[in-house]
């Protein structure tokens, strides 16, 4: 309520004050001797100064905005601050590929070996190539379809799956290595 009628002073005071110097022609001579009469602006964008004319008995003093069409002014988007980051390492890539394919070929050759001193092969998939040389092309099929994986994670637009690419090489490397181990130990109890 107070804030109100302290507006409503200001207003009556503002207007009191404008209508005491724009009737007064003592107040417009001085006014006139101290802000003398400016000219508008060549450029029509640009605020214009203040043009204070002086008629015969009246000071009646305009002002001259350049006002920009609504259509014109368009509301501000708020800026978001990203930060960059960093590019997917094809080199930890690589070498994730390099220890899986390493581990898949461990698996396929202790494989061999246990199938060479009388093991019998579990899986289904595999035991069509058991007993030859193309166990070793088979091996690598999956490892091969995880790389791929692994590459569309790095570049994908979800954080999660981009900070853990490389958890399907890394588990299948480690799957690899460990049958590799449990294939040596049957050969060897054979």
């Amino acid at each position: 309520m107070r804030n109100k009628s302290f507006r409503n002073l200001a207003f009556k005071s503002a207007a009191l004050f404008w209508l005491v110097i724009s009737t007064s022609p003592a107040r417009a001579q001085h006014i006139s001797a101290v802000a003398p009469s400016a000219t508008l602006a060549s450029e029509p964008d640009k605020v214009q100064p203040v043009s204070y004319s002086r008629s015969s008995s009246s000071f009646q003093p305009s002002l001259a905005v350049a006002v920009p069409p609504m259509a014109a002014i368009e509301p501000v988007k708020p800026v978001r601050l990203k930060l960059p980051e960093r590019e997917p390492s094809r080199k930890a890539w690589l070498i994730l590929s390099a220890v899986q394919h390493g581990a898949a070929g461990f698996d396929a050759y202790s494989t061999r070996v246990a199938i060479s001193r009388g093991a019998v092969e579990m899986d289904p998939l595999m035991r069509p190539f058991a007993h030859s040389s193309a166990m070793y092309f088979a091996n690598q099929i999956g490892p091969l379809g995880l790389d791929f994986v692994a590459r569309k994670m790095q570049r994908s637009p979800n954080s999660f799956l981009r900070h853990t690419w490389w958890m399907p090489q890394a588990i299948a490397s480690a799957d690899f290595v460990y049958c590799g181990f449990h294939n040596m130990g049957v050969a060897a109890r054979q």
